[in-house]
Order: structure tokens, then C-alpha cells, then sequence
């Protein structure tokens, strides 16, 4: 099947939408399933884990960086 240049662009154009939509619906998920931890739990646990909490920096920031992806694309978190 050939196809024309206004075809390729409208294709191009849905498939890079959708995967945008995907990625901010799979952003939203894996946030939904973090459980909510209050301020008093999260004193806690740094208590008692605080210094294994320091072992691997990049790990602890994985939530921030995905909340701030969404607010860049203009999506909501909460």
C-alpha cells in the first residue's frame, strides 16, 4: 500500500500522541499504587532507615522525577 506524505504525517502525528498518552496514563498508575505516607510515618522510617535511606540517593528520588514529568506535560498527580 503506498501511501501519501499527508498520510505519514497524520500516522507520525497519531502514534506520538498516543504514546504521550500512554506514558502519562502508566505515570498516573505507578503514582496510584505508592502508598501515602504521612509525615509522622516518614519521620519513622528514617529513624530507623535513615542510613540505608543514604545508601542509594537515586532510588529515593524515582517519585519526585516522575510527579515532575507530569507537571511539566501539563498533567495532574494527586
Amino acid at each position: 500500500m503506498l501511501e501519501t506524505a499527508l498520510e505519514q504525517d497524520i500516522r507520525k502525528i497519531v502514534r506520538e500522541e498516543i504514546n504521550k498518552g500512554l506514558s502519562d496514563f502508566l505515570v498516573k498508575l505507578k503514582l496510584e499504587l505508592i502508598p501515602f505516607v504521612s509525615e509522622e510515618e516518614q519521620r519513622e522510617i528514617e529513624k530507623n532507615y535513615g542510613e540505608e535511606l543514604l545508601e542509594n540517593d537515586e532510588k529515593d528520588v524515582v517519585i519526585t522525577r516522575l510527579a515532575d514529568e507530569i507537571k511539566i506535560r501539563g498533567g495532574n498527580y494527586v
